[in-house]
């Protein structure tokens, strides 16, 4: 009946709700974690399989649906079918492309549910030949475009719950433990639902930290960079694979990345290309804000300073103390031993979220499924705080509820803390 319950609600959240309703939305999503919580405390052991296929019956249910909590796949939806008609998708802003003559697909219509018409696309090449192949396959029709990019998500992520299964049998964590990934509901509605390719990256990225652990070095660096070359993401995890490796096998998995990832993007990159991808990176780092946690708190004091948002230098900043961190992090001995590696790659990836400017939703996919490999579960409940956010789109122009985002923060940093004083404790008593 808990199941059959869950269904209903994804049918609900996923076919009749729409993210300007934030007190359905809310009620929702706290209605499918507490089921989610339930079912994995009383049921994870004893049903595992009956769970995970309900996981995948759940993400199925949503593949019809048009994604409503997110508008990001109709720019996935132009710059295919722009790729499919010869045209570099990095060349052209849309708001320069929609004047001139162009391919029957682009229509007026798809133009006006860009969330981003002013700014070129920022999705590295992997992703733009799925864009380019949906383009080619469904040249005009949008409905059919969405089906398609949900069904390559789907794919992917049944093989992420095998290599999930292969890298908890080698940190001897128990099978159930990838329920925590499969089932969650975030996971659910924003990659099935509001078709967001974080599950491809972390398809890569997994298959990656496997091949390492493994010592196939080689396999370990061309997977990582077709990740980096999915979401640019991954490339955070590479000083901790250095260290695995040691400083002259990590440095030969560091050059066989590079030439690798380099050799992606040059597929699809001139000299001019690439100045306009790293053009549209940098408004994520200037300015781009949603969601943020420390960057809130230094916006604050920054404006109580001089008057005005620092973003444009605060933003390159925190990058750059993250990227300190990380390093420094990355490079301790404890790192070693597979069970420490994995809290470290759940350290890296949660530094970066929160010295980071904007923190959508999806952008959680990587912490919690890094959170399986460990006794951390605070990615879990991140997992469900991050639904806060939607609380932006009650308005119009959107604006965020800071003592919501706030709120929401002060709860992760505080299981977070008490966690890691339960591990300390557990860690001195052996």
């Amino acid at each position: 009946m808990l199941l059959i319950a869950c269904g209903v609600a994804y049918y609900f959240l996923g076919y009749q709700t729409v993210r300007d309703n934030f007190s359905k939305v809310i009620c929702l999503f706290s209605l499918l974690f507490a089921a989610y919580f339930i079912t994995y405390k009383l049921f994870s052991i004893t049903h595992f399989y009956w769970l995970l296929t309900a996981g995948f019956a759940f993400r199925l249910l949503l593949i019809f649906s048009v994604p409503n909590l997110s508008d990001d796949v109709y720019r996935f939806i132009w710059d295919g079918r722009l790729a499919a008609s010869g045209t570099n998708p990095f060349s052209y802003l849309p708001n320069e492309l929609i004047k001139l003559p162009r391919p029957a697909g682009l229509t007026q219509e798809l133009y006006e549910q860009l969330n981003s018409p002013n700014y070129y696309t920022v999705y590295p090449p992997i992703l733009q030949g799925l864009f380019w192949l949906n383009g080619k396959v469904f040249p005009v029709n949008t409905m059919a475009a969405i089906v398609f990019f949900k069904c390559i998500i789907v794919v992917f992520e049944a093989g992420t719950f095998l290599l999930l299964k292969n890298l908890l049998h080698r940190v001897a964590v128990p099978k159930h433990a990838s329920l925590l990934y499969i089932l969650n509901p975030l996971i659910i509605i924003e990659l099935t639902g509001n078709v967001h390719f974080e599950g491809v990256m972390l398809f890569f990225l997994l298959g990656s930290l496997l091949l390492l652990l493994r010592h196939q070095w080689q396999g370990a660096a061309i997977c990582l960079a077709l990740g980096i070359a999915t979401k640019l993401l991954p490339v955070l995890f590479v000083p901790l694979a250095v260290h695995r490796l040691g400083w002259k096998k990590g440095l030969r998995y560091v050059l066989l990345t590079g030439v690798t990832t380099v050799a992606l993007f040059a597929l699809l990159f001139d000299v001019k290309t690439a100045q306009h991808l790293i053009q549209s990176i940098n408004l994520f780092v200037t300015k781009f804000e949603f969601n943020a946690s420390l960057y809130y708190l230094v916006r604050w004091f920054g404006t109580l300073a001089t008057g005005f948002n620092l973003i444009a230098w605060s933003g390159p900043v925190l990058a750059l103390l993250a990227a300190g961190f990380i390093c420094s992090v990355s490079f301790k001995r404890i790192n070693k031993t597979d069970s420490n590696f994995f809290i470290t790659a759940l350290l890296v990836i949660t530094i970066w979220l929160l010295f980071s400017t904007t923190v959508h939703p999806w952008y959680l996919t990587l912490p919690v499924a890094l959170a399986v490999f460990t006794p951390f579960r605070f990615a879990i409940v991140w997992s469900f705080t991050a639904i806060l956010s939607y609380s932006a789109y009650q308005s119009q122009p959107v604006q965020e509820q800071l003592w919501l985002v706030a709120a929401g923060y002060c709860l992760v940093v505080a299981y977070a803390a008490w966690e890691l004083l339960m591990y300390k404790k557990a860690k001195a008593v052996l």
